[in-house]
């Protein structure tokens, strides 16, 4: 559990976000997304809810049928699309141009390794 008191008022953004624990000085490092109040967001797990298969060596992923088009409509509704992924973060330039050689729109994505 962490808690934060933001020091300023942070504009409409993403933000890089880097913690450190206190005794071993080992650290976390992620982003912060400040978006207005009552804004609505909806999550998409990339691996097997987009894809047909997954692949760890480079090929293209087949996609899921209509997936892009789903996507399309949460974000028309207004939602902040926000993808996950267990893969690792050092496969994250793949995936990202994958969302974008399938012209999934913008959103934030987020890696869970494992």
């Amino acid at each position: 559990r962490v808690n934060y008191k933001i020091p300023e008022k942070l504009s409409t953004g993403l933000y890089p976000v880097k913690c450190t624990v206190r005794g071993d000085k080992s650290t976390a490092e992620g982003y912060m997304a400040i978006v207005p109040p009552g804004t609505e967001c909806v999550v998409f797990s990339i691996d097997g809810s987009f894809t047909l298969n997954m692949s760890l060596m480079g090929r293209d992923a087949k996609i899921r049928p209509g997936a892009v088009e789903v996507v399309r409509l949460w974000q028309e509704l207004g939602f902040v699309i926000i993808y996950i992924t267990a893969r690792p973060d050092l496969q994250k330039e793949s995936v990202l141009e994958w969302l974008g050689m399938h012209n999934f729109p913008h959103g934030i994505v987020t890696f869970s390794d494992g």
